[in-house]
């Protein structure tokens, strides 16, 4: 009965408890906090530790640069902090939240299948070498006859096969 969104999803958009109102709006900002009545206790924005504005970053590496270092682009882009300024790592905030991960480092979730279970190729079907050319099933039959295109003025325009093109004035309807 619930098919694919799952059986909270399906009870949530089917069923509502006694004094829910069925048409509000879901959200769950302090804007949706405030219309709902409840009182909203923003944080305040505190200033942080450390320079947040380096300045301007160097220029990035020429081509030149590249060619020249012995491997390529890693070498020319070792200090990504000196190219693209703080954001590629913490501003020095004292709370932790803003550490990133480390050189080498990896995220990982669960089993890891490449080292647990080997490394497996994944099977694909191979396609064929050629393809049916089906378009002549989808291609209109070619017109033979005159093509007419209404205006909507009362008129009509007629496209002759031997494309001559003229406007006739449109008959009443009976």
């Amino acid at each position: 009965m619930s098919g694919c969104s799952g059986l909270g999803k399906s009870l949530h958009d089917t069923a509502t408890l006694p004094g829910a109102n069925p048409n509000m709006p879901e959200g769950i900002s302090e804007n949706m906090e405030k219309v709902r009545g409840h009182a909203y206790m923003a944080m305040p924005l505190l200033p942080e530790n450390g320079n947040v504005w380096p300045g301007a970053p160097q220029p990035l590496p020429t081509l030149r640069d590249v060619e020249a270092s012995p491997n390529g682009l890693r070498d020319a882009l070792a200090d990504t902090n000196s190219y693209f300024g703080s954001m590629t790592k913490s501003h020095g905030a004292s709370n932790g939240s803003s550490i990133q991960l480390g050189d080498g480092g990896t995220i990982e979730m669960g089993e890891h299948d490449g080292v647990v279970n080997g490394v497996r190729s994944a099977s694909r079907p191979s396609l064929s070498s050629s393809v049916e050319d089906n378009a002549h099933k989808y291609l209109a039959p070619s017109h033979s006859g005159t093509i007419v295109i209404p205006n909507g003025d009362g008129t009509s325009t007629l496209i002759s096969p031997d494309g001559s093109v003229r406007v006739t004035k449109d008959k009443a309807a009976h």
